[in-house]
């Protein structure tokens, strides 16, 4: 009698270990870089990439989105499935509407695919931060780059050519008109 309910009990445990796996399916993800940055300024887009990989031994579905600034922040693809092993590359766009900073989080999560109910689904955040800038007229852009230095020969240059053009119109001028004379 012993033999048999030692018996029942290896089938029972032996069920329970076969049974558990299947209940407890877990989907992996992992991203680089850990942060992301994007500088830009008022009004234009800057963009950021990031890599996700699946590296569970399961089929994930994966959504990619900004936890705030949703209108400035937009994410392609957002939502992916990657098979076992798989990577993939997301494109961050931003664009800020005014100078300053933007800090927020970009979350990732996947879930097993096809039994989503059963499966445990993993997530990971990227710490997320948007600098934009005013832009820079044309004058200041030149003078707060050091090429005001080269505006003497710009204009030296820009005169010589004004004069030569010059001189070469008033002697084709004179030329026309004396031989029309003759």
């Amino acid at each position: 009698m012993e033999k048999i309910q030692t018996k029942i009990l290896i089938l029972c445990i032996a069920g329970i270990v076969a049974i558990v796996p299947v209940i407890t399916q877990a989907i992996g993800i992992s991203a680089s870089p850990a942060t992301l940055s994007v500088q830009t300024k008022v009004g234009k887009e800057g963009t950021a990439r990031f890599t996700i990989t699946n590296p569970s031994t399961e089929v994930g579905l994966f959504e990619a989105y900004p936890e705030e600034f949703e209108t400035e922040i937009t994410l392609v693809p957002s939502r992916f499935v990657l098979e076992a092993g798989e990577k993939r590359e997301v494109l961050v766009r931003a664009r800020g509407r005014e100078v300053g900073a933007l800090r927020t989080a970009i979350a990732v999560e996947a879930q097993a695919l096809g039994v989503p109910a059963e499966g445990v689904g993993g997530g990971v955040r990227l710490p997320f931060s948007l600098e934009v800038t005013a832009g820079t007229p044309l004058f200041s852009a030149v003078f707060l780059s050091g090429a005001w230095r080269l505006l003497p020969w710009l204009l030296l240059g820009a005169l010589t050519v004004f004069f030569l053009i010059r001189r070469v119109s008033l002697f084709t001028l004179k030329r026309g008109f004396h031989k029309s004379t003759l």
